[in-house]
């Protein structure tokens, strides 16, 4: 198809006249040769039979039509010639494809982006937000010039590229009905940044086997759908993109969410726990409903809530003789948008880690390990250090009856079966050769100069004020990753060693000497080594105390701290889909197919019971929050809302197919008159 145009361009507000070629040059030849078709009829000379009548009066009309019996003779007015050739003239017109161009320009660019966030799932249109949206935006793939280039772009919190630049309106119109909903919260930065990021290049080949050319330099056209709860954009993702923000949904829709929902156990009495939500109003008008408690989608408590137009109330309940399970909490309410009526929780199933503390004898490090919360976190074992050398300890090390073997300063001849934490001792060549761990001579004195607070067994420590005597410089493998460093160097890391996972710290607490045992360090003496003890116990371990399930946001990744007695667990979903997940190198689980709001339970083979649980849910105030923005916040700029009606091409080629459908009807009529009179 070929395209041209009355004018070049169209000012702002001004539309002018474009017209659209549909058809190829053999198509416009054959559709040239019907109006001689039609008119050789007229002229055509009738070979008629003769026949004695005793009257010509009622054959006048069958006379009129001798005169043009012979092509000699001048071609009579017909007025079913006239209409007929009327008709011809608008399907030539149609094919044609005239239209009024208002903003668009031949040869633009258009990317599509649709929001499919948890607040486009709203009913407060019909069928629903996300569904209009969609809509829309196929009315605007179909009015568009057939040689404008365009994408589609999805977005929540992460962009999803449907479609890359194409002029094949059928791909565009697929890639938006492709588009579900979803239960995520809502970020158009990384959507504007993709959409930017594909418009600059001038070249482009999502076509099979083609490379496609599209406009250089030039400006894309950015039709944002969405319901304006997309938080304020950053400008400098903007780039040469020109947005038209479309507001989908109705202004002042009322809504009730539950923005948090979580679990505590009595720790005097473990099989007691109280449940804590938030729910808010976002709505302009008081609200009474039912909140309403499940245990494992049996009914267990129910509480009336009353909540004023914007604001926020805590609910509670209490729970007997519960140890395990998983809860849900629905609000009785009706409004626009149901997901955030919904909250779940999950009780964890107890687990205790087994820890092996070999030592020749440490009091800081024993009185950390004999803690209340530790307590419950892990079943402890301690050891001499001439416990390496024996049997028992060769064959709990080769059986990986241990979760966490702690060697504080001592090391064994072989690498156990397990994950380890050495304060201040060298591992066997084993790990050194294998894994290409590197430390250097015993040096000193030295500070800590920095922590790596992303790992989680370094979090929460503060480590600026404590002194270390004597330390040999710890360098992990390239997988490795270092968690303290010094005025000397790294002092502290961790690394995988194939499944497990072994912490080496560069230095001692204490070393012994000729007099007997000496402080090497005073950071056993201070409140961040507990802290650190029981971080590591609960990382490198795979422990849980906690009674509430930890909860993301759908679509979130988590990562599980989990047993190293197994490489391998099964995630079970809410909806019953099983995946397997194998350990990372950080020695932690990650998962991310989290877009199902419920509770997810982790198995492993050869238990029937659970070993950990966590949940997804929608806490998000912005996302209950269905009020629709008059404007679009860039920072410097604010892009307000386009307007009901879209300047776009308006195709008029539609009008002149009916007004043809009526002539040939007018036609036919004239024409059965003229026969049956």
């Amino acid at each position: 198809m070929n395209t041209f145009a009355l004018a070049d361009w169209c000012d702002e507000g001004v539309q002018t006249m474009s017209w659209i070629n549909m058809l190829t040059p053999m198509q416009w030849l054959l559709l040239a040769a019907i109006p001689p078709a039609i008119l050789s009829l007229y002229f055509l000379k009738l070979k008629r039979r003769e026949s004695l009548v005793p009257s010509t009066l009622l054959w006048k009309k069958a006379i009129e039509d001798l005169h043009v019996n012979s092509i000699w003779q001048r071609l009579r007015k017909n007025l079913l010639l006239y209409l007929q050739l009327l008709f011809l003239a608008l399907l030539i017109l149609a094919c044609l494809r005239p239209g009024w161009s208002g903003l668009n320009r031949i040869g633009e660019r258009r990317i599509y982006v649709i929001d499919n966030s948890a607040s486009m799932q709203a009913t407060d249109v019909q069928p629903s937000r996300l569904e209009v949206a969609k809509s829309k935006a196929k009315a605007l793939i179909s009015d568009a010039s057939s040689n404008d280039v365009a994408m589609v772009i999805a977005f929540s919190d992460r962009a999803d590229v449907r479609q890359g630049f194409t002029s094949d309106r059928r791909r565009l119109l697929d890639a938006v009905d492709s588009i579900q909903p979803t239960s995520r919260t809502t970020d158009a930065n990384e959507a504007l940044r993709a959409a930017s990021g594909l418009a600059n290049p001038g070249r482009t080949s999502f076509e099979e086997n083609k490379d496609i050319q599209v406009a250089e330099a030039v400006p894309a056209t950015v039709y944002m759908l969405t319901d304006g709860a997309i938080g304020k954009l950053a400008e400098d993702d903007l780039g040469q993109l020109k947005i038209e923000y479309i507001p989908i949904g109705k202004p002042g829709t009322e809504n009730l969410g539950i923005v948090g929902f979580a679990i505590e156990r009595d720790d005097s009495q473990k099989e007691n726990i109280e449940t804590f939500s938030r729910i808010i109003n976002r709505g302009s008008e008081h609200v009474d409903c039912t909140a309403s408690l499940y245990l494992d989608n049996n009914l267990v408590d129910a509480s009336s809530v009353s909540i004023d137009a914007g604001q926020e109330v805590g609910l509670r309940f209490e729970l007997s003789g519960v140890d395990t399970g998983q809860l849900r909490l629905e609000l009785d309410h009706q409004d626009a948008l149901m997901v955030d009526n919904v909250a779940y929780a999950a009780i964890r199933p107890n687990r205790q880690v087994s820890v092996l503390l070999v030592t020749a004898g440490n009091t800081a490090l024993e009185k950390a390990l004999q803690t209340g919360k530790l307590q419950q976190l892990a079943s402890l074992k301690i050891e001499n250090v001439g416990f390496l050398d024996s049997p028992e300890y060769e064959a709990a090390s080769g059986d990986a009856q241990f979760d966490l073997i702690i060697f504080d300063a001592c090391a064994p001849k072989k690498m156990p079966a397990g994950n380890t934490l050495f304060l201040g001792g060298v591992p066997p060549e084993d790990i050194q050769g294998d894994s290409r761990w590197e430390f250097g001579e015993l040096t000193g004195p030295a500070l800590i100069l920095d922590v790596n607070r992303t790992n989680p067994v370094t979090e929460y420590l503060e480590m600026a004020s404590v002194s270390i005597v004597e330390m040999r410089t710890v360098k992990p493998p390239a997988t490795g990753t270092v968690l303290m460093t010094s005025d000397v160097g790294p002092v502290f890391a961790v690394a995988p060693r194939g499944p497990y996972q072994d912490a080496i710290l560069g230095f001692e607490l204490v070393r012994p000497t000729a007099q007997g045992v000496e402080i090497n360090s005073d950071w056993g003496i201070r409140r961040s080594f507990p802290v650190f003890i029981y971080a590591a116990i609960e990382h490198l371990g795979g422990g849980i105390t906690a009674a509430s399930a930890p909860s993301v946001l759908p679509g979130g990744a988590i990562h599980l701290t989990l047993s190293s007695r197994s490489n391998r667990y099964d995630i079970v979903d809410p909806k019953g889909k099983k995946v397997s997940i194998d350990r990372g190198v950080d020695g932690r689980f990650i998962y991310t197919q989290t877009d199902v709001p419920g509770v997810y339970e982790v198995h492993s083979e050869g238990l029937g019971q659970a070993v950990e649980r966590f949940c997804s849910n929608l806490f998000s105030a912005s996302e209950s929050d269905l009020g629709i923005r008059d404007t679009i916040d860039t920072g410097a700029d604010k892009i307000a809302a386009t307007g009901a009606t879209i300047r776009a091409r308006q195709e008029t080629w539609r009008w002149l197919l009916v007004i043809g459908l009526g002539l040939l009807m007018l036609e036919w009529i004239i024409f059965n008159k003229r026969i049956f009179v």
